[in-house]
């Protein structure tokens, strides 16, 4: 690489890189918001970037003009990173069309790469500090890791000619179409300039997010209890250089394997010649940029269409039988208000994320939008036609995004009246059973009652038993020693010699007399039962087994 001379902000500032973002040639903001940045990549809770340097591997995509194809490099550590830089024996910035990839085993872990890596290839490029922000939603794990809802477009344009050439100067146009905005600093040093590096004052840059929808266990035809999905999110910085025409592109993501490839398709694999990019003149790489846009953007699209039907096949099979079953049946149970409440959150977070999605990329098409407008921007009547084709592009796919959306909307409200439905059935249930508790309580209650009567009425037969034993003397003085139900006086009765022997006279008037007493004790307590489960009808609601005619 041919040496080239550098500018002195440049030199300055990569040489305290360690302090990045507050050695930026161009700070967006105060020195105050841009220390908590420098401290947030060196503190944060979870780390989102590795502090081992044995784990560090970061992917490099960089355009060859003289091979004309991209050519792929990678950085395990410190010095390798510099290599790849152009550092030798002094700062030393290449200035080809270039592709960072960083990321890690998952969106649970940390990024590979140290903070100190980090800083140098970001103080090397001149990112603007707002790349931080989508870099530290890595390493969350649960519940933390609802911060993986994080989304948001950052943009900074600076092409004012008037500041062409300087390092310092009036603060100009930065726009931030997103839910945080940067402050700028008026009055500020504005650039940056490295004719070196391919940097010119003229330049756009801009960083965002983008989440798609992933199968990661089962397929299409796997039974809803044996699939799982994951939403995985993308973080894309991208640079454009309108007076040198260079372009750089940083992404970060877990598990990088999926969007490289799309990259390596676009990009002409690993050693062809892109079909769908040229860098033969400015208007042609401005192009090139839109259209690793829309790579991204359908990046995210994918299997959006295949996840929504799964939400609906599985609050469908969860929550089917809700409307056909009858109203009180063992298929209404506490476990299917839970998987049915669980569906209904993975179909509200889907919304969330595709309406997160829509905003973004409505923020990109509404920048090219109006960096068509910039009088400063001296290709507009070039690529006029280019960003309007880009426009059309991203917004189909903001309709596409819309109709998702709209379905997983009624696919919510749906859920949650089947889920209000099931709960109805449940306390309904439950009210049933309290009933069927209540109504065998208190006829035990009138059971008891007539028993408790019933006894006094045996009384008589007792006696009876008492006055037939009069045949024998032994015996009534035996039947004064014996309980009130005793009856051996039926069976036997003493003899003068002392000898027990059978009287079936006491048999037989012992029968004639406690067998009608007994049978109209009986009439009486059924009589008694029913007079009183009347009278608790009239009191009490009907039980659902007497509705039903049970």
């Amino acid at each position: 690489m041919a040496q080239q001379a550098q500018s002195i902000p440049f030199v300055q500032s990569y040489e305290r890189f360690y302090t990045y973002p507050q050695n930026l040639i161009y700070k967006p903001t105060y020195r105050g918001v841009l220390k908590a940045y420098d401290m947030r990549l060196e503190t944060a809770e979870p780390p989102f970037l590795t502090h081992d340097e044995r784990e560090v591997k970061v992917h490099f995509r960089d355009w060859n003009h003289d091979e004309r194809r991209f050519l792929n490099h990678q950085a395990i550590n410190e010095d390798e990173l510099r290599k790849q830089l152009g550092e030798h024996s002094h700062v030393e910035p290449s200035t080809a069309d270039v592709e960072r990839f960083l990321y890690g085993e998952s969106s649970t872990e940390p990024l590979k790469i140290t903070p100190r890596m980090l800083k140098r290839l970001f103080t090397y490029y001149q990112v603007m500090p707002a790349m931080v922000d989508f870099l530290s939603v890595f390493a969350q794990r649960l519940p933390e890791k609802r911060e993986l809802g994080f989304s948001g477009f950052f943009d900074q344009v600076t092409l004012s000619r008037s500041t062409a050439a300087h390092v310092t100067g009036p603060s100009q146009q930065v726009t931030a179409n997103s839910r945080q905005h940067l402050a700028a600093r008026p009055g500020g040093p504005y650039g940056p300039a490295v004719s070196a590096l391919g940097c010119s004052e003229r330049q756009y840059q801009m960083c965002y997010n983008l989440k798609r929808v992933a199968r990661t266990r089962g397929d299409a035809k796997s039974e809803v209890d044996d699939q799982t999905w994951s939403i995985q999110q993308n973080e894309f910085h991208h640079q454009f250089d309108v007076s040198e025409g260079t372009a750089l592109w940083i992404s970060a993501k877990g598990r990088v394997k999926d969007y490289r490839q799309e990259v390596l398709e676009l990009t002409g694999g690993t050693a062809g010649v892109p079909e769908d990019l040229s860098f033969d003149s400015r208007e042609h790489r401005f192009a090139s940029s839109l259209t690793v846009h829309l790579m991204n953007c359908h990046w995210a699209s994918q299997d959006w269409r295949d996840y929504v039907k799964y939400l609906e096949d599985a609050i469908e099979q969860k929550s089917g039988h809700i409307l056909v079953n009858k109203w009180i049946s063992n298929d209404s149970s506490p476990e299917s208000l839970q998987d049915v409440q669980f569906f209904e959150e993975k179909a509200t977070n889907a919304a969330m994320v595709l309406d997160a999605n829509i905003e973004v990329m409505t923020s990109l098409r509404n920048f090219y939008v109006k960096l068509l407008e910039n009088n400063d921007f001296d290709m507009r009547d070039q690529c006029a036609d280019t960003v309007d084709l880009f426009k059309q592009q991203i917004t189909d796919m903001m309709h596409t995004f819309t109709g998702y959306k709209r379905r997983l909307q009624l696919l919510t409200d749906v859920t949650e009246n089947r889920k209000n439905l099931l709960l109805q059935k449940l306390q309904s249930h439950a009210t049933k059973k309290m009933e069927d508790l209540t109504t065998m309580s208190y006829r035990e209650t009138i059971v008891m009652k007539v028993i408790t009567v019933g006894t006094f009425v045996y009384l008589p037969a007792t006696f009876v038993s008492v006055s037939i034993a009069q045949y024998s003397y032994e015996a009534l003085l035996i039947e004064a020693r014996k309980t009130f139900f005793s009856t051996d006086i039926v069976k036997y009765q003493s003899s003068p010699d002392g000898k027990a022997m059978y009287s079936g006279l006491a048999l037989e008037r012992w029968l004639e007399i406690t067998v009608p007493l007994t049978v109209i004790t009986v009439i009486m307590g059924l009589i008694a039962f029913i007079i009183a489960d009347r009278r608790r009808i009239r009191r009490l609601a009907p039980s659902y087994d007497e509705k039903k005619g049970a």
